[in-house]
């Protein structure tokens, strides 16, 4: 009996090490999409199964997830806009947990520091950024901190204003990290663990009329810098900008414009999305000296890239195409620098964000 016993048990180990859980949010729609979508991926083949409702929910864009992996938040992206909490139930099912106000319109990127207590929000039509607590039970609380940016850039059409697009904590848990298209600014923002509290401490410079959206935190103080407008990646060290990679091809003249960006594990791969030029850009990454060399690019598949992630391991990348309300997987080469399609992509209304539990 302890040996069926332990058999069992193994089985069942290898049962959850061989697929993983990505939860997909998504702008919603009535009989299209109802909010937070899973697909499982085989952890040996990368092939994506059919998606499953996991938690409605409107418009929820961004998405994060507590290190436990018991909570779950979603940024739903619309007027005066909330942030959800919910419960993670075993089979990956989603439980209701609150919302509270994101202190702003259009929420539309959250991120949780290390203590796993504190939850930094961006608003991007409204130009603010906000720090909610975590409770212990996974619920959110009302606003420890606001800031409103102010200013404006260099295209009158898209920069009148501030837009606060992504929020990130350090490495060291002690700054935010606010990236602000409308600016050409990622503000700089101390950050107190204990009462949730900021302050302005300095900011990043990109190039004018980039517009910073997303950035991704590397070893030796460098930061990545996807720039929307531009698309292309300003790289900054300790607060320098080292050089701004493009990161379409030159003789590509469509308009296009940068998505998201990551930061393969092993620190020597970043990855950023491209809408028009519908792909994912390819970089080898110096993690001494900040150097970044475009590869290529990897087609997508479908239309309009928004956010994608890789899995804990690095082996495998997944990204939706927004306009073709599809996901794809992709194998990931380290050593030669590529992604591989793997499988038949799997249908899934307006896919903004995809995340992986820890």
């Amino acid at each position: 009996m302890k040996l069926n016993l332990v058999l069992m048990a193994t089985l069942a180990t290898n049962l959850i090490a061989a697929e993983r859980i990505a939860y997909i949010g998504t702008y919603t729609k009535p009989q299209a999409s109802k909010g937070i979508y899973m697909v499982r991926l085989d952890a040996a083949t990368g092939k994506l199964s059919k998606p499953e409702l996991a938690g409605e929910s409107e418009s929820p864009s961004f998405l994060a997830i507590a290190k436990n992996g018991k909570f779950l938040y979603a940024a739903n992206e619309i007027s005066k806009g909330d942030v959800s909490a919910f419960a993670i139930e075993p089979g990956g099912k989603l439980r209701f947990l609150n919302k509270v106000k994101a202190q702003g319109d259009a929420p539309c990127h959250i991120n949780i520091d290390a203590t796993g207590k504190w939850l930094a929000v961006a608003n991007y039509s409204s130009g603010t950024a906000a720090v909610l607590p975590i409770a212990a039970d996974g619920k959110l609380g009302e606003a420890a901190a606001t800031v409103q940016h102010k200013g404006k850039g260099t295209d009158p059409a898209r920069q009148a204003g501030p837009h606060a697009h992504a929020a990130y904590f350090s490495g060291d848990n002690k700054s935010l990290y606010i990236a602000d298209l409308g600016l050409d600014q990622v503000k700089i923002y101390s950050f107190d663990a204990k009462t949730g509290k900021i302050a302005e401490t300095g900011h990043l410079d990109t190039p004018k009329g980039a517009g910073p959206r997303h950035l991704a935190l590397g070893a030796n103080g460098l930061a990545y810098v996807l720039n929307e407008m531009g698309s292309s990646v300003s790289v900054f060290q300790n607060g320098k900008l080292l050089n701004t990679v493009s990161a379409i091809p030159a003789d590509f003249k469509a308009n296009t414009s940068g998505a998201e960006i990551l930061l393969h594990p092993k620190g020597t791969l970043v990855f950023s999305s491209n809408r028009g030029h519908d792909s994912i850009s390819i970089f080898r990454a110096n993690p001494s000296t900040g150097e970044l060399k475009l590869l290529g690019q990897q087609a997508l598949g479908g239309k309009t890239p928004r956010g994608f992630s890789l899995t804990p391991d690095g082996n495998f990348l997944v990204a939706g195409a927004q306009n073709s309300d599809k996901v794809f997987s992709f194998k990931v080469d380290v050593a030669a620098g590529t992604l591989t399609p793997v499988g038949e992509s799997v249908a899934v209304f307006s896919p903004v964000d995809v995340r992986f539990p820890r």
